[in-house]
């Protein structure tokens, strides 16, 4: 049951900037950073802020029809959104080929594995 399709985020860390909806389809990956306490949200295109915790998203936003994925233990990807595994950096890549400037989010091994396994031989180019 997907009844949202929508995030209200910020535009900056406090929030100075206003808020701003975004799809959640077009969030690639999410991260914590302790720093700042902030959840920041990448898009291809841009970055957004919100408060709260990584395993709170994960739940809310599975629990509303998306696919996302704890891939360590500051980072979120969107597995739908996935276009590239790199397998000698861990990493995923939201577009092909990857070119300098090209978002990438890091996975720990034994995770990049287990979504490695599960996506090989789909549509996702993996090495």
């Amino acid at each position: 049951m997907q009844q949202c399709k929508q995030l209200s985020v910020s535009l900056d860390i406090d929030g100075k900037k206003g808020l701003q909806l975004i799809n959640i389809n077009d969030m690639i990956y999410f991260e914590y950073d302790g720093i700042i306490n902030r959840i920041m949200i990448h898009t291809l295109k841009e970055k957004f802020y919100t408060m709260g915790t990584l395993k709170y998203f994960v739940e809310l936003l599975n629990n509303s029809g998306f696919n996302f994925k704890v891939v360590d233990r500051n980072n979120v990807v969107n597995i739908d959104n996935i276009v590239y595994l790199d397998g000698s950096t861990k990493k995923a890549y939201f577009e092909y080929p990857v070119v300098s400037g090209s978002k990438g989010c890091t996975f720990s091994g034994k995770l990049f594995d287990e979504v490695y396994k599960d996506l090989a031989g789909g549509s996702v180019i993996t090495t």
